[in-house]
């Protein structure tokens, strides 16, 4: 398996995976298809304007997954820490080790440009990603509450 920068090939490959982060089961005040549809335009967005920190997986020329980084500001102590924006793997990939070795490249990343701190953020009800996080270290450092009135 190869992990390799962003090409313009990728395109519909992410813009097509980033469908599978509203496969879970939202709040009810959440509507599937709004947060699909926003989801496609974050990926569209990060194409166009942060594609030089985009990583892909593949194994024979075969897309796999992907990863989107940035850097962001702790909003506590305005220190520069890695962010995750996005992973997402391909059905077919899921169990073989991809998702792993794309958060490696995010670690790598990270400390390439020295930082410490890597975050990302996920939804609560998607529990396999939450437990999947665990196991290579992340915790959970902010719980944000919501009450539909």
């Amino acid at each position: 398996m190869l992990i390799r920068e962003f090409k313009e090939e990728d395109n519909l490959h992410i813009i097509e995976l980033s469908k599978r982060f509203s496969d879970i089961n939202f709040m009810n005040y959440r509507d599937k298809n709004s947060m699909e549809k926003k989801q496609v335009e974050l990926a569209e967005a990060a194409i166009e304007k942060n594609r030089s920190n985009i990583f892909v997986a593949e194994e024979n020329g075969d897309f796999l997954g992907y990863i989107e980084l940035a850097l962001q500001e702790d909003y506590f102590t305005g220190e520069k820490q890695g962010y995750i924006s996005s992973i997402a793997v391909m059905p077919k990939g899921e169990g073989k080790g991809i998702g792993k070795e794309l958060m490696k490249k995010a670690e790598e990343w990270t400390s390439e440009q020295g930082l410490n701190v890597l975050v990302l953020e996920v939804f609560k009800n998607n529990q396999r990603a939450v437990g999947f996080y665990e196991t290579l270290g992340y915790q959970q450092e902010i719980v944000k509450m919501t009450k539909e009135i």
